[in-house]
């Protein structure tokens, strides 16, 4: 027999503005179903992707390795204290207590007076153990966009980053006949624009008490030099009662081992002086450390570096080694992304021609 979980309703205080695919209706319907009393349903609210927990649920793409240190943590810093987002947002930095459409402002505490009490009170931010810790406060403009940019710096290519973000809607329900409510999409993108990874959240639901919430999406670092950004967007641009949100804990944490630099070398190379591939040149892109050792076919060296700049040019102690192949030993180190130096080894052949 079909249950409610298999129909979403059209109408009432479960339907959503817009079209909700069954999968995503289940999801939501977990969520706001309390208290849980079985094992069953927490194992169900788990596979809908959510994570099982006595306090906040994440919604979004999760991690599964997240025991390094984030390589970005916003946290707002503390009251008192200075921040600047200056090119982080479009948004006007504001003073005020109450901050109005188009603007934010970063403070330790939600005052509820705000808009004729329809914020909620907010005494303290998400971050655990700070003290008077601070949060950014979102009021939204009319127009959807983009309202939040982060550079994402020292990434390595073809490992899997978990971009995530605690939100929290600040208008309290019951005040709007129709609430306007926050509609976030994370997207992972070059700084040309081209996009890596694009999660929609979907809308951010009211609640009776201010209720923090993870969003996060997971993505593979590409492998190009163009820097890579992520962008915090709001879909919703009409205006109305709402859409106002609190954010903190912006972090990219790391989910797996740096996948090591490709070294780059030619498969053969012919020293006869024609000015056309006369020397042997390795490509290490990022290398804090580097050597490199090439052997004869009997497994002797013929020509050792510990710089990069340096060529072979064919030759030991001066005199034209023999055409045919030869084996090369790279040993290089790399830091990563959490600043910790990795070493690597790299081997390969090439043929000398004459």
């Amino acid at each position: 027999m079909a249950s409610a979980l298999d129909n979403p309703p059209t109408s009432g205080p479960l339907a959503t503005r817009k079209q909700t695919n069954p999968a995503q209706y289940r999801a939501r319907i977990q969520y706001i179903r309390q208290p849980m009393r079985s094992i069953r349903s927490i194992l169900r609210m788990c596979l809908f992707g959510l994570t099982c927990g006595f306090s906040h649920a994440s919604l979004g793409q999760v991690c599964l390795d997240l025991s390094k240190e984030p390589a970005v943590n916003q946290s707002f810093g503390q009251a008192g204290s200075s921040i600047s987002l200056s090119g982080r947002t479009t948004y006007r930095a504001s003073t005020d207590l109450c901050p109005v459409d188009g603007s934010y402002k970063v403070t330790d505490a939600v005052d509820g007076s705000c808009f004729m009490y329809s914020w909620h009170t907010i005494p303290e931010d998400h971050t655990p153990n700070d003290v008077r810790g601070n949060m950014m406060i979102v009021n939204a403009s009319d127009a959807a966009g983009a309202f939040y940019t982060h550079p994402l710096t020292g990434l390595c290519s073809g490992t899997a980053y978990e971009f995530s973000v605690w939100g929290v809607n600040l208008l309290k329900p019951g005040i709007c006949s129709d609430p306007v409510l926050p509609e976030l999409t994370i997207s992972i993108e070059t700084e040309g624009g081209q996009i890596i990874q694009s999660i929609n959240i979907g809308t951010i639901p009211q609640s009776s008490t201010p209720t923090w919430q993870r969003f996060s999406a997971v993505f593979t670092a590409p492998e190009q030099v163009e820097g890579v950004v992520v962008k915090l967007i709001n879909q919703q641009g009409a205006g109305g009662c709402g859409n106002d949100i609190a954010l903190d804990d912006i972090q990219l944490k790391q989910c797996g081992e740096c996948r090591p630099t490709p070294v780059f070398a030619p498969e053969a190379f012919s020293p006869n002086n024609d000015g056309l591939n006369d020397d042997l040149v390795f490509h290490l892109r990022g290398a804090n450390a580097f050597n490199l050792t090439i052997y004869n076919r009997w497994g002797k060296p013929v020509f050792t570096s510990n710089a990069l700049d340096q060529r072979w040019d064919g030759s030991q102690a001066g005199a034209p080694c023999p055409a045919g192949d030869y084996s090369w030993v790279v040993n290089y180190q790399l830091t990563d992304a959490t600043n910790v130096i990795r070493s690597y080894t790299k081997t390969g052949r090439v043929l000398l021609l004459r």
